[in-house]
């Protein structure tokens, strides 16, 4: 996990580590919700919907808790480190973000154990999918402000004073 450094590029090198990472993790979010998706229009398909319902349900957990316990921390750390104001953005953005988690751990508190609820699978999908569609927006307004915003400014930067 990076960590605040006296130095902004250090910083800024940490965080693009991790949002490699934590962004592929999120592709991964979007491929389970999808395949999922594709099942949930089968009636005989009810082991295979169980199966990716507890697949997604892990993996938006994970991704989740990654965003708030770790990515967000370190961004602000980030903006903290460049000291150009970056911080406003994010104490504006992640509470918004924020409030998108409370829908998602409902729904994985309610398909986390796989129970397709085939009553109302197909709209709670919908719901989730414009869910996330909203947050996604919301990161990578979060993710340009910032490491984007900052990854220029260490490049246009004369050398050494990074």
């Amino acid at each position: 996990m990076p960590h605040q450094s006296h130095s902004p590029a250090d910083q800024f090198l940490a965080v693009e580590n991790l949002l490699t990472a934590w962004l592929s993790e999120r592709r991964s979010v979007l491929a389970r919700y999808t395949a999922l998706v594709v099942v949930s229009d089968d009636i005989d398909g009810s082991a295979a919907i169980s199966r990716r319902q507890r697949e997604l349900c892990e993996l938006l957990v994970d991704y989740v808790s990654a965003g708030h316990f770790e990515v967000y921390k370190e961004l602000l750390n980030e903006a903290e480190a460049f000291g150009d104001g970056g911080t406003t953005l994010a104490t504006a953005l992640i509470p918004e973000i924020a409030d998108t988690t409370d829908v998602i751990l409902a729904y994985e508190e309610k398909y986390g154990s796989g129970t397709p609820y085939p009553e109302t699978l197909l709209r709670d999908l919908s719901a989730l999918g414009e869910l996330l569609e909203s947050r996604f927006v919301l990161e990578d307004r979060l993710i340009a402000g910032l490491h984007t915003n900052h990854r220029r400014q260490l490049q246009t930067a004369p050398e050494g004073t990074n």
